[in-house]
């Protein structure tokens, strides 16, 4: 239990990067007047997301998961010190710490997910992957609510404030990870000098590694389904709280239903995903597919919506938030059953490269749903809500195709 708590609470501090680029942000720049293709284009800044697997490597191989986790805590501290004192109008300095922010953001999820994997036994997984993703996400929540205290506190508060979350992580760290780093769930020593010894004498190393990790069984359908798995879903998601805003519907409103509603409903769903597959102990992708087919009915709604932009009241509003809710709902049950999915499969792998292995599939799955929703803006802009709202539908039914190849060993397999 205490690693599934110490989890929760790592994986919630770098969902906070995530709730400001995705839910605070986007809102306070289409407040201003900023076009949705300029919106969308600041996800372009998430580039260190996409090439955190290249450094991988170096985090199994150098110093310990505490260490590189510290480093990357502190240094998020002072990146966010440094954001509270610009005005957001100087984008030459915003973009700059943004993508330094990215980047050791992304560090700390490589170090958290190594970690992930020597503490948790197999009858964890369940519980363990629902830690991180439920503590993800509320990190996430807790930084899209920003936009009502940017409104008290202003632009300087709101990163003033996020920097007093990464020092008091920062303290927390220097007492808890390095008493629990080295000791897996089940009492077994992982990590120790003799298999960073054996990663040294192995030759080509990064070539090697990436080797080792994409013949691992299975690895090459997982990583092609979470490059597809959240296009449509994720792009309903970034993109229909712009669409509820260019309505008339207030910045607070929206951020409230979509980062506090939404998100909250993502963290039931997450809750409920690990239940289903701890508790009542089903297939981990019979989980994920039969939600993948649920989510498609909130995208059905928001189409509908979209095709349909006149104002109709109260009824738009309530409408609008069930689209919301249950779309968020069945995306935390896929996000907890996916992630899990991934660490069975990184478990397969030698244990010298399974953080490296883990790191790879999450990295995919952050390049199949960010460089999508990076270039969603400019494609509404050309198209319309209503027809780019028809092709996320499309997107979310075809992938179900996906699972006529799922091998046959992950159609069975369950957390034990």
């Amino acid at each position: 239990m205490n690693h599934i708590l110490l989890l929760f609470g790592l994986y919630f501090i770098q969902g906070l990067p995530y709730g400001v680029q995705t839910g605070f942000l986007p809102v306070y720049l289409r407040s201003k007047g900023i076009s949705l293709a300029s919106v969308g284009a600041f996800k372009l800044l998430l580039l260190p997301w996409f090439l955190k697997g290249l450094w991988a490597p170096l985090v199994d191989r150098f110093a310990s998961k505490a260490s590189w986790l510290r480093g990357s805590v502190a240094a998020m501290f002072v990146t966010c010190l440094f954001i509270s004192c610009i005005h957001p109008d100087d984008t030459v300095a915003l973009c700059a710490l943004l993508f330094l922010f990215n980047l050791f953001s992304a560090t700390q999820d490589v170090a958290v997910d190594g970690l992930a994997i020597q503490l948790l036994d197999g009858a964890e997984l369940g519980a363990g992957n629902t830690a991180q993703v439920v503590g993800y996400k509320s990190g996430a929540v807790m930084a899209s609510g920003l936009t009502a205290i940017e409104q008290t506190l202003g632009w300087t508060g709101v990163f003033a404030a996020l920097a007093a979350v990464y020092f008091a992580a920062l303290l927390v760290l220097q007492g808890r990870v390095k008493d629990v780093e080295c000791t897996s769930a089940d009492g077994q020593t992982k990590g120790d000098k003799s298999s960073r010894d054996d990663y040294k004498g192995h030759q080509g190393a990064l070539r090697s590694v990436h080797v080792e990790v994409m013949n691992t069984e299975g690895t090459v359908w997982v990583a092609v389904f979470v490059l597809i798995y959240k296009l449509g879903e994720q792009g309903a998601v970034s993109l229909f709280p712009l669409f509820l805003l260019d309505g008339g519907t207030s910045a607070v409103e929206v951020s409230f239903w979509s980062g506090v509603l939404g998100m909250g409903a993502s963290i039931v769903g997450s809750t409920w995903g690990g239940v289903l597959l701890s508790t009542y102990r089903l297939a981990t992708v019979r989980v994920v597919k039969r939600h993948c087919q649920l989510r498609l009915l909130p995208l059905l709604l928001m189409l509908w919506l979209t095709a349909n932009p006149y104002d109709r009241g109260n009824l738009t509003g309530c409408l609008s938030v069930a689209s919301i809710v249950l779309l968020h709902f069945h995306s935390g049950v896929v996000t907890t059953a996916t992630f899990t999915l991934m660490m069975q499969c990184s478990r397969l792998a030698p244990d010298h490269v399974q953080a490296t292995h883990f790191t790879t599939l999450a990295t995919i799955e952050v390049i199949g749903k960010m460089l999508f929703t990076a270039t969603l803006g400019g494609i509404t802009e050309y198209i319309g809500y209503g027809m780019t709202f028809l092709m996320l539908l499309c997107l979310a039914l075809g992938m179900l195709y996906s699972f006529r190849f799922c091998p046959n060993h992950f159609m069975l397999q369950i957390t034990n």
